[in-house]
Protein backbone atom coordinates (compact mmCIF):
# COMPACT_ATOMS: atom_id res chain seq x y z
CA UNK A 1 0.00 0.00 0.00
CA UNK A 2 2.75 2.46 0.96
CA UNK A 3 4.56 1.53 -2.22
CA UNK A 4 1.57 2.64 -4.27
CA UNK A 5 1.41 5.91 -2.33
CA UNK A 6 5.11 6.64 -2.92
CA UNK A 7 4.73 5.88 -6.65
CA UNK A 8 1.77 8.24 -6.81
CA UNK A 9 3.49 11.10 -4.98
CA UNK A 10 6.74 10.71 -6.88
CA UNK A 11 5.01 10.72 -10.21
CA UNK A 12 2.68 13.62 -9.42
CA UNK A 13 5.45 15.96 -8.33
CA UNK A 14 7.75 15.71 -11.33
CA UNK A 15 8.53 19.42 -11.24
CA UNK A 16 8.14 22.43 -8.96
CA UNK A 17 5.27 23.51 -11.21
CA UNK A 18 3.45 20.24 -10.40
CA UNK A 19 3.92 20.87 -6.69
CA UNK A 20 2.44 24.36 -7.03
CA UNK A 21 -0.52 22.93 -8.97
CA UNK A 22 -1.06 20.33 -6.25
CA UNK A 23 -1.12 23.03 -3.56
CA UNK A 24 -3.64 25.01 -5.63
CA UNK A 25 -5.80 21.90 -6.15
CA UNK A 26 -5.65 21.11 -2.44
CA UNK A 27 -6.73 24.67 -1.65
CA UNK A 28 -9.67 24.38 -4.03
CA UNK A 29 -10.84 20.93 -2.89
CA UNK A 30 -10.08 21.35 0.79
CA UNK A 31 -10.66 25.07 1.23
CA UNK A 32 -12.77 26.82 -1.38
CA UNK A 33 -15.23 23.94 -1.94
CA UNK A 34 -16.20 23.58 1.77
CA UNK A 35 -16.37 27.37 2.13
CA UNK A 36 -18.59 27.74 -0.93
CA UNK A 37 -20.73 24.81 0.20
CA UNK A 38 -21.25 26.35 3.63
CA UNK A 39 -22.21 29.69 2.09
CA UNK A 40 -24.80 28.02 -0.16
CA UNK A 41 -26.30 25.77 2.49
CA UNK A 42 -29.40 27.93 2.99
CA UNK A 43 -29.51 29.45 -0.51
CA UNK A 44 -31.36 27.21 -2.95
CA UNK A 45 -31.10 29.82 -5.71
CA UNK A 46 -27.30 29.75 -5.42
CA UNK A 47 -27.29 25.98 -5.62
CA UNK A 48 -29.39 26.10 -8.78
CA UNK A 49 -27.11 28.69 -10.34
CA UNK A 50 -24.06 26.58 -9.51
CA UNK A 51 -25.49 23.40 -11.00
CA UNK A 52 -26.57 25.32 -14.10
CA UNK A 53 -22.97 26.49 -14.43
CA UNK A 54 -21.62 22.97 -13.87
CA UNK A 55 -23.78 21.41 -16.57
CA UNK A 56 -22.81 24.28 -18.90
CA UNK A 57 -19.06 23.87 -18.31
CA UNK A 58 -18.35 20.85 -20.58
CA UNK A 59 -18.89 23.16 -23.56
CA UNK A 60 -15.82 25.23 -22.57
CA UNK A 61 -12.25 24.58 -23.67
CA UNK A 62 -10.53 21.80 -21.65
CA UNK A 63 -7.92 24.22 -20.33
CA UNK A 64 -10.65 26.41 -18.83
CA UNK A 65 -12.10 23.69 -16.61
CA UNK A 66 -9.11 21.44 -15.81
CA UNK A 67 -5.37 21.46 -15.20
CA UNK A 68 -2.96 18.57 -15.04
CA UNK A 69 -0.23 17.41 -12.63
CA UNK A 70 2.46 14.91 -13.57
CA UNK A 71 1.47 15.24 -17.21
CA UNK A 72 2.87 12.77 -19.78
CA UNK A 73 2.04 14.54 -23.03
CA UNK A 74 3.77 11.97 -25.23
CA UNK A 75 1.60 9.07 -24.01
CA UNK A 76 -1.36 8.13 -26.24
CA UNK A 77 -3.47 6.65 -23.45
CA UNK A 78 -6.84 8.01 -22.38
CA UNK A 79 -5.40 9.56 -19.18
CA UNK A 80 -2.12 11.49 -19.28
CA UNK A 81 -1.75 12.80 -15.73
CA UNK A 82 -3.49 13.65 -12.47
CA UNK A 83 -6.34 16.00 -13.33
CA UNK A 84 -7.95 18.75 -11.33
CA UNK A 85 -11.45 19.67 -12.51
CA UNK A 86 -13.47 22.73 -11.54
CA UNK A 87 -16.62 20.67 -12.17
CA UNK A 88 -15.51 18.24 -9.46
CA UNK A 89 -14.66 21.08 -7.10
CA UNK A 90 -18.08 22.67 -7.61
CA UNK A 91 -19.65 19.21 -7.17
CA UNK A 92 -18.01 18.88 -3.77
CA UNK A 93 -19.27 22.34 -2.80
CA UNK A 94 -22.79 21.41 -3.93
CA UNK A 95 -22.76 18.16 -1.94
CA UNK A 96 -21.64 19.98 1.20
CA UNK A 97 -24.28 22.68 0.78
CA UNK A 98 -27.10 20.16 0.35
CA UNK A 99 -26.07 17.81 3.16
CA UNK A 100 -25.38 20.61 5.64
CA UNK A 101 -28.42 22.73 4.73
CA UNK A 102 -31.80 22.56 6.48
CA UNK A 103 -34.29 20.01 5.23
CA UNK A 104 -37.50 21.47 3.89
CA UNK A 105 -40.44 20.17 5.91
CA UNK A 106 -42.64 19.69 2.84
CA UNK A 107 -40.01 17.56 1.11
CA UNK A 108 -39.83 13.83 1.92
CA UNK A 109 -36.61 12.67 3.56
CA UNK A 110 -34.21 11.25 0.96
CA UNK A 111 -31.24 8.93 1.27
CA UNK A 112 -27.81 10.55 1.51
CA UNK A 113 -26.12 8.13 -0.90
CA UNK A 114 -27.66 8.16 -4.40
CA UNK A 115 -28.50 4.78 -5.97
CA UNK A 116 -25.82 3.65 -8.38
CA UNK A 117 -22.95 5.24 -6.46
CA UNK A 118 -21.64 1.99 -5.00
CA UNK A 119 -21.67 0.28 -8.40
CA UNK A 120 -19.62 3.10 -9.90
CA UNK A 121 -17.17 3.00 -6.99
CA UNK A 122 -16.84 -0.77 -7.39
CA UNK A 123 -15.85 -0.24 -11.01
CA UNK A 124 -13.25 2.33 -9.89
CA UNK A 125 -11.70 -0.01 -7.31
CA UNK A 126 -11.72 -3.02 -9.62
CA UNK A 127 -9.84 -0.84 -12.08
CA UNK A 128 -7.34 -0.02 -9.32
CA UNK A 129 -6.85 -3.75 -8.61
CA UNK A 130 -5.71 -4.16 -12.23
CA UNK A 131 -2.45 -2.59 -11.03
CA UNK A 132 -1.26 -6.13 -10.24
CA UNK A 133 -0.96 -6.81 -14.00
CA UNK A 134 -0.03 -3.28 -15.07
CA UNK A 135 3.08 -2.67 -17.14
CA UNK A 136 3.06 0.91 -15.83
CA UNK A 137 1.42 1.11 -12.36
CA UNK A 138 1.51 4.91 -12.46
CA UNK A 139 -0.93 5.00 -15.37
CA UNK A 140 -3.41 2.92 -13.38
CA UNK A 141 -3.24 5.40 -10.50
CA UNK A 142 -3.85 8.31 -12.88
CA UNK A 143 -7.04 6.72 -14.16
CA UNK A 144 -8.25 5.64 -10.73
CA UNK A 145 -7.81 9.16 -9.34
CA UNK A 146 -9.86 10.61 -12.20
CA UNK A 147 -12.68 8.05 -12.00
CA UNK A 148 -12.79 8.08 -8.19
CA UNK A 149 -13.03 11.88 -8.06
CA UNK A 150 -15.66 11.93 -10.80
CA UNK A 151 -18.00 10.11 -8.39
CA UNK A 152 -18.51 13.57 -6.87
CA UNK A 153 -20.19 14.71 -10.09
CA UNK A 154 -22.68 11.85 -10.10
CA UNK A 155 -23.49 12.27 -6.41
CA UNK A 156 -23.84 16.06 -6.67
CA UNK A 157 -26.26 15.85 -9.60
CA UNK A 158 -28.39 13.26 -7.80
CA UNK A 159 -28.52 15.12 -4.48
CA UNK A 160 -29.22 18.44 -6.21
CA UNK A 161 -32.29 17.41 -8.21
CA UNK A 162 -35.23 17.76 -5.81
CA UNK A 163 -37.96 19.72 -7.62
CA UNK A 164 -38.86 21.22 -10.98
CA UNK A 165 -37.11 24.52 -10.22
CA UNK A 166 -33.90 22.53 -9.94
CA UNK A 167 -34.78 20.86 -13.22
CA UNK A 168 -35.23 24.21 -14.96
CA UNK A 169 -31.77 25.32 -13.83
CA UNK A 170 -30.30 22.22 -15.47
CA UNK A 171 -32.30 22.81 -18.67
CA UNK A 172 -31.10 26.43 -18.90
CA UNK A 173 -27.48 25.32 -18.46
CA UNK A 174 -27.77 22.61 -21.11
CA UNK A 175 -29.57 24.80 -23.64
CA UNK A 176 -27.16 27.70 -23.17
CA UNK A 177 -24.17 25.43 -23.69
CA UNK A 178 -25.53 24.23 -27.05
CA UNK A 179 -26.20 27.77 -28.26
CA UNK A 180 -22.64 28.83 -27.39
CA UNK A 181 -21.12 25.76 -29.04
CA UNK A 182 -23.19 26.25 -32.20
CA UNK A 183 -21.88 29.81 -32.48
CA UNK A 184 -18.29 28.58 -32.09
CA UNK A 185 -18.79 25.89 -34.74
CA UNK A 186 -20.32 28.33 -37.22
CA UNK A 187 -17.43 30.73 -36.68
CA UNK A 188 -14.83 27.99 -37.18
CA UNK A 189 -16.53 26.78 -40.36
CA UNK A 190 -17.54 29.95 -42.17
CA UNK A 191 -15.10 32.56 -40.81
CA UNK A 192 -11.99 30.57 -39.88
CA UNK A 193 -12.43 28.17 -42.80
CA UNK A 194 -12.04 24.82 -41.04
CA UNK A 195 -13.54 21.70 -42.63
CA UNK A 196 -14.15 19.11 -39.90
CA UNK A 197 -15.24 21.16 -36.90
CA UNK A 198 -14.43 20.17 -33.31
CA UNK A 199 -15.56 23.36 -31.57
CA UNK A 200 -14.10 23.76 -28.09
CA UNK A 201 -13.56 20.01 -27.73
CA UNK A 202 -10.45 17.85 -28.13
CA UNK A 203 -11.86 16.22 -31.28
CA UNK A 204 -15.00 16.37 -33.42
CA UNK A 205 -16.33 13.03 -32.16
CA UNK A 206 -16.55 14.07 -28.48
CA UNK A 207 -18.22 17.30 -29.55
CA UNK A 208 -20.82 15.58 -31.71
CA UNK A 209 -21.66 12.97 -29.04
CA UNK A 210 -22.02 15.68 -26.39
CA UNK A 211 -24.24 17.67 -28.77
CA UNK A 212 -26.76 14.94 -29.59
CA UNK A 213 -27.00 13.79 -25.96
CA UNK A 214 -27.75 17.34 -24.83
CA UNK A 215 -30.15 17.86 -27.73
CA UNK A 216 -32.32 14.92 -26.64
CA UNK A 217 -32.78 16.47 -23.20
CA UNK A 218 -33.55 20.05 -24.23
CA UNK A 219 -35.87 18.92 -27.03
CA UNK A 220 -37.83 16.71 -24.64
CA UNK A 221 -38.13 19.67 -22.26
CA UNK A 222 -39.31 21.93 -25.09
CA UNK A 223 -42.17 19.54 -25.80
CA UNK A 224 -43.66 20.12 -22.34
CA UNK A 225 -46.37 22.74 -21.94
CA UNK A 226 -44.79 24.25 -18.82
CA UNK A 227 -41.75 25.38 -20.83
CA UNK A 228 -42.88 28.74 -22.22
CA UNK A 229 -41.63 32.09 -23.41
CA UNK A 230 -37.90 32.73 -23.60
CA UNK A 231 -37.01 29.32 -22.17
CA UNK A 232 -38.97 27.57 -24.91
CA UNK A 233 -37.20 29.56 -27.61
CA UNK A 234 -33.86 28.93 -25.94
CA UNK A 235 -34.52 25.16 -25.96
CA UNK A 236 -35.58 25.20 -29.61
CA UNK A 237 -32.55 27.28 -30.58
CA UNK A 238 -30.35 24.86 -28.64
CA UNK A 239 -31.86 21.87 -30.42
CA UNK A 240 -31.22 23.48 -33.80
CA UNK A 241 -27.72 24.45 -32.70
CA UNK A 242 -27.01 20.84 -31.79
CA UNK A 243 -27.95 19.83 -35.32
CA UNK A 244 -25.45 22.35 -36.69
CA UNK A 245 -22.72 21.06 -34.38
CA UNK A 246 -23.31 17.48 -35.46
CA UNK A 247 -23.40 18.30 -39.17
CA UNK A 248 -20.28 20.47 -39.03
CA UNK A 249 -18.43 17.75 -37.13
CA UNK A 250 -19.06 15.51 -40.18
CA UNK A 251 -19.76 12.55 -37.91
CA UNK A 252 -22.08 10.06 -39.63
CA UNK A 253 -22.83 8.09 -36.45
CA UNK A 254 -23.65 11.26 -34.49
CA UNK A 255 -25.91 12.51 -37.28
CA UNK A 256 -27.84 9.25 -37.20
CA UNK A 257 -28.01 9.42 -33.39
CA UNK A 258 -29.29 13.01 -33.50
CA UNK A 259 -32.01 12.09 -36.01
CA UNK A 260 -33.08 8.98 -34.09
CA UNK A 261 -33.12 10.84 -30.78
CA UNK A 262 -35.23 13.66 -32.21
CA UNK A 263 -37.63 11.20 -33.81
CA UNK A 264 -38.11 9.19 -30.61
CA UNK A 265 -38.69 12.34 -28.52
CA UNK A 266 -41.22 13.63 -31.09
CA UNK A 267 -42.98 10.28 -31.03
CA UNK A 268 -43.19 10.50 -27.24
CA UNK A 269 -44.66 14.00 -27.52
CA UNK A 270 -47.30 12.85 -30.02
CA UNK A 271 -48.28 9.92 -27.80
CA UNK A 272 -48.40 11.85 -24.53
CA UNK A 273 -49.71 15.25 -25.58
CA UNK A 274 -50.54 15.83 -29.24
CA UNK A 275 -51.40 19.43 -29.92
CA UNK A 276 -50.30 22.66 -31.55
CA UNK A 277 -46.87 22.64 -29.93
CA UNK A 278 -46.10 19.12 -31.09
CA UNK A 279 -47.35 19.82 -34.61
CA UNK A 280 -45.36 23.06 -34.85
CA UNK A 281 -42.25 21.36 -33.51
CA UNK A 282 -42.59 18.66 -36.15
CA UNK A 283 -43.02 21.25 -38.92
CA UNK A 284 -40.20 23.48 -37.66
CA UNK A 285 -37.95 20.47 -37.27
CA UNK A 286 -38.51 19.45 -40.88
CA UNK A 287 -37.89 23.00 -42.15
CA UNK A 288 -34.85 23.38 -39.90
CA UNK A 289 -33.39 20.15 -41.20
CA UNK A 290 -33.68 21.44 -44.77
CA UNK A 291 -32.02 24.75 -43.91
CA UNK A 292 -29.22 23.13 -41.94
CA UNK A 293 -28.56 20.62 -44.71
CA UNK A 294 -28.22 23.49 -47.18
CA UNK A 295 -25.44 25.00 -45.08
CA UNK A 296 -23.51 21.89 -44.15
CA UNK A 297 -24.31 19.17 -46.69
CA UNK A 298 -21.19 19.96 -48.70
CA UNK A 299 -18.98 19.06 -45.74
CA UNK A 300 -20.88 15.83 -45.12
CA UNK A 301 -20.66 14.80 -48.78
CA UNK A 302 -16.90 15.42 -48.79
CA UNK A 303 -16.51 13.25 -45.71
CA UNK A 304 -18.59 10.45 -47.20
CA UNK A 305 -16.41 10.50 -50.31
CA UNK A 306 -13.29 10.21 -48.14
CA UNK A 307 -14.74 7.23 -46.31
CA UNK A 308 -15.76 5.54 -49.55
CA UNK A 309 -12.29 6.04 -51.04
CA UNK A 310 -10.68 4.60 -47.91
CA UNK A 311 -12.88 1.50 -48.05
CA UNK A 312 -11.95 0.93 -51.68
CA UNK A 313 -8.26 0.99 -50.76
CA UNK A 314 -8.46 -1.02 -47.52
CA UNK A 315 -10.37 -4.29 -47.43
CA UNK A 316 -10.63 -4.07 -43.65
CA UNK A 317 -11.01 -1.05 -41.42
CA UNK A 318 -8.47 -0.30 -38.68
CA UNK A 319 -11.02 -0.56 -35.86
CA UNK A 320 -11.53 -4.37 -36.00
CA UNK A 321 -7.75 -4.81 -36.05
CA UNK A 322 -7.36 -2.80 -32.85
CA UNK A 323 -10.22 -4.75 -31.29
CA UNK A 324 -8.29 -7.95 -32.04
CA UNK A 325 -5.41 -6.51 -30.05
CA UNK A 326 -7.82 -6.05 -27.14
CA UNK A 327 -9.02 -9.62 -27.49
CA UNK A 328 -5.45 -10.90 -27.34
CA UNK A 329 -4.83 -8.92 -24.14
CA UNK A 330 -8.08 -10.19 -22.64
CA UNK A 331 -7.07 -13.78 -23.38
CA UNK A 332 -3.80 -13.23 -21.49
CA UNK A 333 -5.33 -11.26 -18.58
CA UNK A 334 -9.02 -12.29 -18.42
CA UNK A 335 -9.85 -11.43 -14.78
CA UNK A 336 -8.49 -7.92 -14.12
CA UNK A 337 -7.10 -6.96 -17.51
CA UNK A 338 -3.68 -5.74 -18.55
CA UNK A 339 -3.91 -2.65 -16.35
CA UNK A 340 -6.05 0.47 -16.48
CA UNK A 341 -4.71 2.96 -19.02
CA UNK A 342 -1.97 0.51 -20.06
CA UNK A 343 -3.36 -0.39 -23.48
CA UNK A 344 -1.30 2.34 -25.15
CA UNK A 345 1.90 0.67 -23.89
CA UNK A 346 0.89 -2.92 -24.46
CA UNK A 347 -0.23 -2.42 -28.07
CA UNK A 348 3.00 -0.70 -29.16
CA UNK A 349 6.68 -1.50 -29.52
CA UNK A 350 9.14 -1.92 -27.97
CA UNK A 351 7.45 -3.50 -24.91
CA UNK A 352 4.24 -4.63 -26.54
CA UNK A 353 5.68 -6.32 -29.61
CA UNK A 354 3.36 -9.32 -29.11
CA UNK A 355 0.20 -7.22 -29.49
CA UNK A 356 1.73 -4.81 -31.97
CA UNK A 357 2.24 -7.81 -34.23
CA UNK A 358 -1.55 -7.90 -34.80
CA UNK A 359 -1.40 -4.45 -36.39
CA UNK A 360 1.86 -5.18 -38.19
CA UNK A 361 0.40 -8.31 -39.78
CA UNK A 362 -2.50 -6.23 -41.11
CA UNK A 363 -0.03 -3.76 -42.62
CA UNK A 364 1.96 -6.59 -44.22
CA UNK A 365 -1.17 -7.85 -45.91
CA UNK A 366 -1.65 -4.35 -47.35
CA UNK A 367 1.88 -4.36 -48.77
CA UNK A 368 3.49 -2.02 -46.20
CA UNK A 369 7.14 -2.30 -45.21
CA UNK A 370 7.42 -2.98 -41.49
CA UNK A 371 9.73 -0.54 -39.71
CA UNK A 372 9.86 -0.99 -35.94
CA UNK A 373 9.97 2.74 -35.16
CA UNK A 374 6.61 3.23 -36.88
CA UNK A 375 4.91 1.04 -34.26
CA UNK A 376 6.11 2.73 -31.09
CA UNK A 377 2.91 4.79 -30.70
CA UNK A 378 0.11 2.70 -32.15
CA UNK A 379 -3.45 4.11 -31.95
CA UNK A 380 -5.93 3.11 -29.26
CA UNK A 381 -9.01 1.06 -29.98
CA UNK A 382 -12.10 3.15 -30.69
CA UNK A 383 -14.40 0.74 -28.85
CA UNK A 384 -15.13 1.72 -25.26
CA UNK A 385 -16.13 -1.82 -24.33
CA UNK A 386 -13.14 -3.56 -25.88
CA UNK A 387 -10.87 -1.03 -24.17
CA UNK A 388 -12.43 -1.81 -20.78
CA UNK A 389 -12.18 -5.56 -21.43
CA UNK A 390 -8.50 -5.26 -22.31
CA UNK A 391 -7.59 -2.99 -19.39
CA UNK A 392 -10.03 -4.08 -16.63
CA UNK A 393 -10.84 -7.65 -17.65
CA UNK A 394 -14.22 -9.33 -17.27
CA UNK A 395 -14.67 -8.13 -13.68
CA UNK A 396 -14.23 -4.45 -14.50
CA UNK A 397 -16.34 -4.76 -17.65
CA UNK A 398 -19.14 -6.38 -15.64
CA UNK A 399 -19.30 -3.54 -13.11
CA UNK A 400 -19.26 -0.95 -15.89
CA UNK A 401 -22.17 -2.68 -17.66
CA UNK A 402 -24.02 -2.92 -14.33
CA UNK A 403 -23.68 0.83 -13.85
CA UNK A 404 -24.94 1.53 -17.37
CA UNK A 405 -27.86 -0.82 -16.80
CA UNK A 406 -28.66 0.83 -13.47
CA UNK A 407 -28.83 4.30 -15.02
CA UNK A 408 -31.18 3.07 -17.73
CA UNK A 409 -33.35 1.35 -15.11
CA UNK A 410 -33.58 4.56 -13.09
CA UNK A 411 -34.55 6.31 -16.30
CA UNK A 412 -37.40 3.91 -16.98
CA UNK A 413 -38.69 4.27 -13.43
CA UNK A 414 -38.41 8.08 -13.62
CA UNK A 415 -40.38 8.11 -16.88
CA UNK A 416 -43.15 6.02 -15.37
CA UNK A 417 -43.18 7.96 -12.11
CA UNK A 418 -42.94 11.40 -13.74
CA UNK A 419 -45.67 10.68 -16.26
CA UNK A 420 -46.73 13.81 -18.12
CA UNK A 421 -44.90 16.17 -15.75
CA UNK A 422 -41.81 18.12 -16.80
CA UNK A 423 -39.73 15.65 -14.80
CA UNK A 424 -41.18 12.77 -16.80
CA UNK A 425 -40.40 14.49 -20.10
CA UNK A 426 -36.82 15.34 -19.11
CA UNK A 427 -36.29 11.82 -17.78
CA UNK A 428 -37.40 10.51 -21.16
CA UNK A 429 -34.92 12.81 -22.93
CA UNK A 430 -32.03 11.68 -20.71
CA UNK A 431 -33.04 8.03 -21.11
CA UNK A 432 -33.04 8.37 -24.92
CA UNK A 433 -29.65 10.12 -24.82
CA UNK A 434 -28.11 7.31 -22.75
CA UNK A 435 -29.84 4.55 -24.70
CA UNK A 436 -28.22 5.90 -27.87
CA UNK A 437 -24.88 6.81 -26.29
CA UNK A 438 -24.22 3.39 -24.77
CA UNK A 439 -24.39 1.42 -28.05
CA UNK A 440 -22.38 4.23 -29.68
CA UNK A 441 -19.61 3.21 -27.28
CA UNK A 442 -19.08 0.13 -29.44
CA UNK A 443 -17.31 2.35 -32.00
CA UNK A 444 -16.29 5.38 -29.89
CA UNK A 445 -14.47 5.50 -26.54
CA UNK A 446 -15.66 9.09 -25.92
CA UNK A 447 -16.86 8.47 -22.34
CA UNK A 448 -13.23 8.06 -21.23
CA UNK A 449 -12.57 11.76 -21.95
CA UNK A 450 -12.90 14.27 -19.12
CA UNK A 451 -15.55 16.59 -20.54
CA UNK A 452 -17.81 13.83 -21.87
CA UNK A 453 -17.33 11.79 -18.69
CA UNK A 454 -18.48 14.78 -16.62
CA UNK A 455 -21.46 15.43 -18.89
CA UNK A 456 -22.51 11.78 -18.83
CA UNK A 457 -22.29 11.54 -15.04
CA UNK A 458 -24.38 14.70 -14.57
CA UNK A 459 -27.15 13.31 -16.79
CA UNK A 460 -26.94 9.87 -15.15
CA UNK A 461 -26.89 11.55 -11.73
CA UNK A 462 -30.09 13.43 -12.55
CA UNK A 463 -31.81 10.11 -13.22
CA UNK A 464 -30.48 8.80 -9.92
CA UNK A 465 -31.87 11.92 -8.22
CA UNK A 466 -35.28 11.27 -9.77
CA UNK A 467 -35.11 7.73 -8.42
CA UNK A 468 -34.32 9.13 -4.96
CA UNK A 469 -37.38 11.37 -5.20
CA UNK A 470 -39.56 8.43 -6.24
CA UNK A 471 -38.35 6.27 -3.35
CA UNK A 472 -38.80 9.09 -0.83
CA UNK A 473 -42.38 9.78 -1.94
CA UNK A 474 -43.17 6.07 -1.97
CA UNK A 475 -42.04 5.77 1.67
CA UNK A 476 -44.06 8.82 2.66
Amino acid sequence: MWGIVFIWLGDMFRTLKDLIKFIIALAFYGGLAPLLGTMMATRRSWQRALFGLMIFMPTLQPGRITFMMGSIDTYRGHVKGYEFSFIEMFSLALIISILSGPRETLMPRRAKLPPGTLIYLCWAFVGLFSIVNAWEPTYVLMTFVRVFKSTLIFVAAALFLRDEKDLRAAIIGLASSLVVQAYICLKMRYIDGYFQIKGWFEHQNPMSMWAYMTACVVFAAAMHKEIKGWLLWLCLAAFGGAGLCVLLSVSRAALAAYAVGAGVVLLMAWIRGPGMRTAMATLMGALGAVVVMMFAMDSLNSRLKEVKASKEINAEDLRPVLNRQCKAMLNDYPILGIGWNNYGIANSRPRGFKYSEVLEEWDRERGFTIIDENYWTNPLTESLYWLILAENGWVGWTFFILFEGATLWYGIRAICFGGKSLSGYVAFGIFVALAICYPHGLVERILTQTKNLSHWLMLAGMLSGMEMNRRAKAKK
